[in-house]
């Protein structure tokens, strides 16, 4: 009887570990992978990760590729220029000094244009500002701006040209402008002149034939003015500039030809006068 009552429970006993483990068998197949599988998904990651490099790689040797490509060809180069703001320099001078001329790589000009601005006013000082803006594929238009040419001076042994910035330029060419005199041995004197006179309009400026640096005693920084309308103009190193915006509307009142003093206040006198 009692070897009976052992076969139940033995029984039981045998289901309850079939039980455990069918438990267990499912328990490792549930979430985890199998090494295989492991592998062949690090595999495809590799491989997607080969071919997105592969083609940026393709990508970026085919922009470098094109722009080999145009920059060899005709059309990556300026054969169109037009220049304006030059009323005293030349389209030939302008393109000269800024080396902006047919056949140059046209991206160089217009993404480089700080870069010539200034390597321009280097080589030609007349040039105040220039500005370079695509008109086509392969035209460009050069704008500029101008330090006026104001006249010639002696300075030493050298002709220089007086431009409205006050800066000296060596030149060759034949004074039609104001004749600067009395300044061989004063350079500085002449800038301070020149950026004087760079403040008045050009139809006052183009009224003056010539300058002569006169200092005195009693006026140190003296210059005397010759207008073309036969007056004589008395006026300061340091302040002519802001003097002479007022001789129009001195001119006005004046009845006859004369001196127009400037050293100290402003009035005006005919010839033949007492000095006053």
């Amino acid at each position: 009887m009692a070897s009976d009552n052992c076969i139940p429970e033995h029984h039981r006993y045998s289901q309850r570990l079939a039980h455990l483990e069918k438990r267990n068998i499912s328990a490792r197949k549930g979430p985890h992978q199998p090494i295989g599988d492991k592998v062949v998904g690090i595999k495809k990651q590799r491989q997607n990760s080969s071919k997105k490099r592969i083609s940026a790689l393709m990508w970026l040797f085919g922009i470098v590729l094109l722009v080999m490509i145009y920059i060899i060809l005709p059309i990556s180069k300026i054969t169109n220029i037009t220049i304006s703001g030059n009323n005293e320099l030349t389209n030939r001078e302008v393109e000269d000094a800024s080396t902006i001329r047919p056949g140059r790589l046209i991206w160089t000009a217009w993404l480089g244009q700080k870069y010539l601005e200034h390597a321009t006013r280097i080589k030609n000082p007349q040039v105040k500002t220039l500005e370079v803006s695509l008109r086509g594929p392969q035209s460009v238009h050069v704008a500029i701006t101008e330090n006026r040419l104001l006249g010639e001076a002696q300075v030493g042994k050298q002709k220089y040209a007086v431009l409205s910035n006050g800066q000296l330029q060596l030149t060759t060419a034949q004074n039609t402008n104001i004749d600067f005199q009395g300044f061989e041995s004063h350079r500085q004197q002449l800038e301070i002149l020149g950026q004087q006179l760079g403040k008045l309009k050009p139809v006052i400026s183009h009224g003056i034939s010539s300058i002569k640096y006169q200092p005195t005693k009693e006026s140190p920084h003296q210059v005397i003015l010759y207008m073309k309308d036969g007056n004589t103009v008395k006026a300061t190193l340091t302040n002519v500039g802001d003097k002479m915006k007022y001789y129009p509307s001195i001119l006005t009142k004046m009845k006859g030809q004369g001196v127009v003093d400037f050293r100290v206040g402003a009035y005006s006198y005919n010839y033949g006068a007492k000095d006053k």
